[in-house]
């Protein structure tokens, strides 16, 4: 049987480790031609021959998230070389400081928004254009629980999940007449980096791996998905939509 990706441009932020980096392999391995992103090559160092190895293929950039120019760079790059982009996984993002708003920086602040909101507002408007040049572009975004639980002390990482889900929503809206589909996922609990920096004592092993939150990544990045501006949450294996307020 064919892989359903076979032929797919797909671009992947957050690439060199985690769920960016499953998502990268489970992506290739369906056939997909992989644009992999991460701050340096050197943090990517293997997964070309990885990707390789099941059968896909994949293209390292090295880009900042917090570097808009280099962000339009990339867009010009991959429109140059593939001329237009069949899915967009936003996956990059940090945490930001836990601490209560009184005792934060300023610098922390704008740079966890600049990351986790601002760059993917730049991934949207600069490849919005080669998104609608595929026959069923898909774009889709990583949220968590915390934008609606908002643990004290937790106001970066609240903040942009909350902003990224109305943005998304938004864009949603603005492509639902054209064959792009953008939707984000709520992986809850996965064993990460980022989730050992959020919770120090709980045991990794207890919670999925990034390789088993990555088969559903494939599927909301696929053709096949066509639904337009809702939330997957992995552990209930379910769609949600925001309802406006009554």
């Amino acid at each position: 049987m064919p892989s359903s990706l076979r032929g797919r441009i797909i671009l992947v932020t957050g690439a060199s480790r985690g769920i960016g980096r499953a998502a990268a392999l489970a992506l290739a391995a369906e056939g997909a031609t992989v644009v992999g992103v991460a701050r340096t090559l050197a943090a990517m160092d293997g997964l070309q021959d990885a990707a390789k190895a099941v059968g896909g293929d994949l293209f390292a950039a090295a880009v900042d998230m917090a570097d808009a120019p280099r962000i339009h760079e990339l867009a010009d790059l991959v429109g140059t070389r593939y001329g237009r982009l069949d899915g967009l996984f936003g996956n990059a993002g940090l945490l930001g400081p836990k601490a209560p708003i009184g005792e934060m920086s300023g610098r922390d602040w704008d740079y966890a928004i600049s990351v986790n909101l601002t760059a993917n507002w730049h991934l949207l408007h600069e490849f919005d254009p080669l998104l609608r040049r595929s026959d069923a572009g898909r774009a889709l975004f990583v949220t968590s629980g915390v934008a609606w639980k908002r643990h004290a002390g937790w106001t970066p990482y609240a903040a942009t999940k909350a902003g990224l889900e109305a943005m998304v929503g938004v864009y949603a809206n603005e492509v639902a007449d054209t064959p792009v589909r953008a939707n984000l996922i709520s992986p809850g609990p996965i064993r990460t980096e980022l989730r050992v920096e959020a919770w120090p004592d709980e045991d990794p092993a207890t919670v999925p791996t990034p390789e088993e939150l990555a088969p559903a990544i494939v599927m909301l990045l696929s053709p096949g998905f066509t639904e337009n501006g809702v939330i997957y949450d992995y552990r209930e294996h379910r769609v949600t939509r925001h309802q406006p307020p009554a």
